[in-house]
């Protein structure tokens, strides 16, 4: 506030002030926190009733009492806390100190929707423009599309941002503007799309999938409540919207908080990931629907399942979450159960393979015992010293250059290059990653 008030002293002392009513509804916010009459040398002013008595009997301007003035005052102490003018409470954020005002003026409520407002005038506004959902909206999808309503009344509701990834690219839902920082996709999509059509955000590409969607400064569109998770919002619309959420199906998003993009942590559970390929596989298994009869692995939609099926598998089943493998899928599931609940982290460079209960102990594990160096190139090999960026390169590193394994254990041979691997599902995964173009 202090660099805005600055910014109005030296750019606009003589502004045309006609300009500020610009698409405003409500009414006009203003700082009154070095409130002083311009025509006087009248000290700082208490308030907007004060400063009206003033223009009325000192300057003999025509003031009308009859009606409101017509503006929301706000006001900063000398710590940068909000000062409420009504009362003796102050804020430390300008979001509590807003919440707080309604409680001193009048409320003008929409009856189908509930979102509210300090003007009749906003509220006219809101139902001209606005479509509520309470009594009028109308599912536009079939039942195999079921959550494509839940997915709309949040996308219409909340300040929750769709996007889809490509690469390492965030990527606009509407148009062809992409960014590897999620704060420039949320900048884009506050000023390029404030108001987009949802029916837009359902794209051919999309089909069956959920919709990525990301929560970091997640907001209730009608009253303006800040809300930490996608549950606490659907409850939220659900209970004091009077929003119709379908409980039976799922939400048709996958949430996720990308905050700046530094540190990626699964906005349902807390766990932390080294980068976002692993946060978005993981989130995908809290809405597991379909499960691979042959690994086990599940899948959102029937269609992801159909499209891994076709990819071969293996003799061994593996588990996903360490290197052991199992003979039966049974074995797999009683491994992950006991082996995977408290303890999801493991070092696969011990012998004994001990594990950590979060990713920190693990990390500061790897640099105790293994080498790991933070930064571009974090895996040292302990022959050579090399670096590399990735625990993978340096695996196959050892490999090649100092043989930890004995060349009868690569079974399987790579038809268009010199790699070899233990399993006939390892080398079917490289061709597909490595060799598609070949006939």
């Amino acid at each position: 506030m202090a660099a805005l008030r600055n910014h109005m002293k030296t750019d606009h002392a003589n502004a045309d002030y006609n300009s500020a009513f610009y698409k405003v509804v409500d009414d006009l916010k203003i700082d009154i926190t070095e409130f002083k009459c311009n025509l006087c040398s009248q000290e700082i002013i208490p308030n907007i009733e004060t400063f009206m008595t003033h223009l009325s009997r000192d300057h003999e301007i025509g003031v009308n009492f009859n009606v409101p003035f017509g503006v929301l005052p706000y006001r900063q102490g000398p710590t940068g806390h909000w000062m409420c003018l009504d009362c003796d409470k102050s804020f430390m954020e300008f979001s509590q100190i807003n919440g707080h005002l309604r409680s001193h003026v009048k409320i003008f409520t929409c009856e189908k929707c509930g979102a509210t407002f300090l003007s009749d005038h906003g509220l006219r506004q809101h139902e001209r423009k606005f479509k509520c959902y309470k009594t009028s909206y109308k599912p536009r999808f079939g039942k195999a599309l079921k959550h494509r309503s839940n997915t709309e009344i949040i996308l219409q509701c909340s300040t929750a941002c769709p996007f889809r990834t490509w690469g390492q690219n965030f990527n606009c839902v509407f148009c062809r503007v992409q960014s590897n920082d999620p704060n420039g996709l949320r900048t884009h999509m506050a000023t390029r799309h404030a108001n987009f059509d949802i029916q837009l955000v359902f794209n051919r590409k999309l089909r069956k999938e959920f919709l990525k969607v990301d929560i970091t400064d997640l907001q209730c569109k009608l009253c303006f409540m800040p809300i930490d998770s996608l549950d606490d919002l659907i409850t939220h619309l659900k209970n004091d919207h009077k929003q119709p959420i379908n409980a039976d199906v799922q939400s048709g998003v996958l949430p996720f908080k990308l905050s700046d993009g530094t540190s990626w942590n699964c906005a349902i559970c807390k766990i932390q990931f080294m980068d976002f390929k692993s946060l978005k596989k993981h989130t995908a298994e809290h809405f597991q629907n379909y499960v691979c009869d042959t690994c086990g692995e599940g899948f959102i939609t029937e269609t992801a399942l159909i499209a891994h099926a076709k990819i071969p598998h293996g003799n061994k089943y593996s588990c996903p979450r360490c290197v052991a493998t199992f003979s039966t899928i049974e074995e797999r599931g009683i491994h992950l159960k006991t082996q995977h609940t408290t303890l999801p982290y493991m070092c696969v460079y011990c012998k004994e393979k001990p594990r950590f209960a979060t990713w920190e102990l693990r990390k500061r594990h790897l640099m105790e015992f293994h080498n790991y160096k933070p930064g571009a190139d974090m895996y040292e090999c302990t022959t050579c010293h090399m670096t590399f960026k990735t625990r993978s390169q340096k695996y196959h590193h050892n490999v090649k250059a100092h043989r930890m394994r004995k060349e009868t254990d690569y079974n399987y041979q790579c038809g268009s290059c010199a790699r070899g691997f233990i399993s006939k599902l390892s080398l079917d995964k490289h061709i597909a990653k490595k060799h598609f173009h070949v006939g």
